[in-house]
């Protein structure tokens, strides 16, 4: 009996389309440029997402509904996908997409990501990790705190012209030093609303003994870390008792945004310089700026400047440009489904 549910859910969510959903000619990849949405898709499923603006649009190859914000089904719709791989919609499941992202804002009383810090490692005296290397001939010094410099300008930049509306802050825009402790002050010192949240990218460059050792990685706390997130001095006396649990909830919050954050900005690398550098996945460890930063925060390793082939990458203005949009494209995928 079990198996024969099994088949008759099976056949009922794959059923054929019945009803006048419309003519099948409206490419997935013409709503994406019309409307600004970002895609996240599974190849193995055939199954898609939508997201802009806070609001998300589910769909699946041969289902004849979408999802709206995981609550509302349109049906009945046709998502087909052509033999050249092309994702077709019907003309009513175009219609109902646009009309969800014509809202501009995240609705009324939802969480959205307000602030963004970027903070470029080192600067000033400290160069941070320094890599040596003969070109043509010549000894070449490459300095961490220059690379992630120009890698951070270049994401201030984008993010700047994606979100005018967000608080977008570089905790150096200069060759200048900055104590850690002066780093996650400045994060923690934006004020924000109660339904506003903010992102810590901490951004720099390996270096090894091993001069083989290479590749990209991002790094987020340890999912048991605790950091102090809430002062029980600014709770009213009825909730200082529970200010401990209070604590625990908001850190396992910040723990899976992290993760969340860290994976999508791991994909944007990967995306944008995938064959050029290798990705060395994500890594726990209680670096100092990420465990002091009271919001959701990753640290990133652009590559080695100790590996003779990556620094040649990382010296690269081309190279340095694709990475900016490679975290850029991560972070604007995590704001769009956050």
């Amino acid at each position: 009996m079990a198996k024969l549910n099994i088949f008759l859910l099976v056949f009922i969510v794959c059923a054929p389309f019945s009803g006048a959903a419309g003519p099948v000619d409206v490419p997935l990849q013409t709503i994406i440029n019309e409307t600004g949405a970002s895609l996240s898709w599974d190849p193995y499923l055939e199954m898609g997402e939508l997201a802009l603006h806070g609001n998300s649009v589910r769909f699946k190859i041969g289902v004849p509904f979408i999802l709206l914000n995981y609550s509302k089904k349109i049906e009945p719709v046709k998502v087909v996908r052509e033999t050249d791989g092309r994702v077709l919609f019907s003309k009513n499941a175009e219609e109902a997409i646009k009309t969800l992202f014509k809202e501009k804002e995240v609705p009324a009383g939802s969480m959205k990501v307000k602030a963004i810090i970027i903070d470029p490692g080192h600067g000033g005296k400290d160069p941070g990790a320094i890599g040596r290397h003969t070109y043509n001939g010549k000894l070449v010094v490459l300095k961490e705190k220059d690379v992630v410099l120009t890698v951070a300008k270049g994401l201030y930049a984008l993010l700047k012209k994606r979100y005018p509306d967000k608080e977008i802050i570089l905790t150096r825009d200069t060759d200048r030093y900055i104590t850690l402790e002066g780093r996650t002050r400045i994060a923690n010192s934006v004020k924000l609303k109660s339904n506003e949240a903010m992102i810590f990218v901490s951004i720099h460059a390996n270096a090894s003994l091993n001069s083989h050792s290479r590749g990209f990685e991002i790094w987020y706390l340890p999912t048991t870390y605790r950091r102090e997130l809430v002062d029980p001095k600014s709770l009213t006396s009825d909730l200082q008792d529970v200010a401990p649990i209070l604590n625990s909830m908001l850190e396992e919050e910040f723990t899976v945004e992290s993760v969340l954050l860290a994976k999508q900005i791991e994909s944007g690398l990967k995306e944008e310089v995938g064959k050029n550098i290798e990705d060395r996945g994500l890594k726990e460890e209680s670096w100092f700026v990420v465990r002091n930063a009271k919001m959701p925060a990753v640290l990133i390793e652009l590559g080695f400047v100790t590996n003779k082939e990556e620094a040649v990458i990382l010296k690269n203005p081309v190279y340095l440009k694709k990475m900016s949009e490679g975290i850029y494209n991560g972070i604007r995928n995590f704001i769009d489904h956050f």
